[in-house]
């Protein structure tokens, strides 16, 4: 039922092999001189005052190290939960960080050139190809299949657990600093659904003390969107610690209008609005949830989600990403019969990726 996905850590040296790789990355033409502050390891509270005053941060880079135009372009804030500079981020313009963004295209191509080639030069090496990738799915449907079982057992296991009194047994010092921000992004998303999705998010017991509810709409919406807003936040605001609307402004430059810039756009909003707050706290305490409009999390989802995070050190609760099971079910008899079948089968994968994350997580 909750399943946390931690990110990868990839240790380097110090503050002094920092500055030898930029000064190489300078005498190599990869990065202009001086970026902006791409070294610097700036304090948590000094990040997030950057970002209220609308300041670039560090980790903000864009390109292959590959290419010799690769340059520090987006001022992202996407690393800022993932603690002190030490770690390697994806966004680094650095050959590994490259190769882990590069290495599923590597594989996909490199199994569309094997199995070409098998093809063209010999029959008997294609039929040993063929068998090899037709093993290989047996046993990606075979692992998926009693996976996705250990999955339900496993998700009807932790549903049972009281979590909210569990977190409430901890002290009162190890619970402090909680906070919750989740963001709605959403886009000409129906008024009832939107307040039904409100009303079940309510039914967490951590819904007045410590949640804190973005509504991120699209500025494109028009007036209707804002009213539609405005309409939502009067009557469900007394269910929450706090709720606002952010509006992602349309045709911003170096964007694509989706979820994502929208999600960026309320992201930046919330900590401007929070960001005072936020400086002064623990920040691997704030639980930041990203969900669809149409979302209906389990009421002890965020009760739970917190008192797993409280268990761990703060450095790998910093390091840490729940990714629950996505059921698409919410809607299942309304949908196309097509559609209807494939969130079967997204809920079979979905299920079985609870199994286990040790043994073949990649296959399930």
């Amino acid at each position: 039922w909750l399943k946390p996905r931690r990110l990868c850590k990839v240790r380097v040296g110090g503050l002094e092999d920092l500055a030898m790789a930029s000064q190489a990355r300078q005498r190599k033409g990869k990065v202009p001189n001086n970026p902006p502050e791409i070294d610097v390891d700036l304090p948590e509270s000094s990040a997030v005052a950057r970002i209220v005053a609308g300041q670039p941060t560090p980790r903000s880079t864009l390109g292959s190290p590959l290419t010799s135009h690769a340059t520090y372009k987006r001022s992202g804030v996407g690393d800022l939960g993932a603690g002190p500079r030490r770690h390697i981020s994806l966004s680094q313009v650095e050959l590994v960080p490259w190769l882990c963004c590069m290495a599923p295209a590597i594989f996909l191509f490199a199994t569309y050139f094997t199995v070409l080639s098998s093809v063209l030069c010999s029959a008997f090496l294609a039929e040993i190809v063929t068998a090899a990738l037709t093993f290989i799915t047996w046993l990606w449907i075979s692992n998926l299949s009693l996976a996705s079982f250990a999955g339900v057992f496993k998700m009807r296991q932790a549903g049972s657990v009281d979590w909210h009194s569990l977190l409430h047994q901890m002290p009162a010092d190890a619970r402090a600093g909680v906070k919750h921000i989740v963001l709605l992004p959403n886009y000409m998303e129906s008024e009832k659904m939107m307040k039904e999705t409100l009303d079940n998010l309510a039914r967490s017991r951590l819904a007045r003390s410590c949640v804190h509810v973005v509504l991120a709409m699209e500025a494109r919406e028009g007036q209707p969107g804002r009213d539609k807003a405005e309409r939502i936040m009067a009557e469900k605001k007394h269910l929450f610690a706090d709720i606002f609307a952010t509006y992602h402004p349309q045709g911003l430059p170096g964007e694509v209008a989706g979820k994502s810039s929208n999600t960026q756009w309320a992201f930046r909003e919330a900590l401007r609005r929070y960001g005072t707050s936020l400086s002064k706290r623990d920040l691997s305490r704030v639980f930041l949830t990203v969900a669809d409009a149409d979302t209906l999390l389990h009421p002890q989802y965020l009760s739970a989600m917190t008192y797993q995070g409280l268990l761990m050190d703060k450095e790998e609760r910093s390091w840490t990403i729940w990714q629950p099971p996505v059921l698409l079910v919410r809607n299942i008899f309304s949908v196309p019969a097509l559609t209807r079948t494939s969130s079967h089968a997204a809920l079979i994968f979905e299920l079985a990726t609870l199994a286990s994350q040790h043994i073949f997580p990649a296959f399930a």
